[in-house]
């Protein structure tokens, strides 16, 4: 199957993993997606139910944002 072809997809941009609906981009934020088994391999389908991905890359963002707060205090 080509990665085209895939109905499970990632986001390019916020790691959302969703099945392709009717809707072009993704459903989270409206950006370009990817087969997302060619991007995690067979941990996509345990991202579609947990958003792992999503959840790691929104908190790394927040304790950085925390972390530069600290710093200024």
């Amino acid at each position: 199957m080509k990665q085209s072809d895939a109905k499970l997809r990632v986001c390019a941009s916020c790691d959302w993993v969703f099945k392709l609906g009717n809707k072009d981009g993704c459903p989270k934020c409206g950006f370009a997606h990817y087969g997302a088994r060619y991007v995690y391999g067979n941990k996509a389908y345990r991202y579609a139910v947990t958003q792992q991905a999503w959840f790691d890359k929104k908190m790394s963002d927040y304790a950085h944002k925390l972390w530069q707060e600290i710093e200024r205090g």
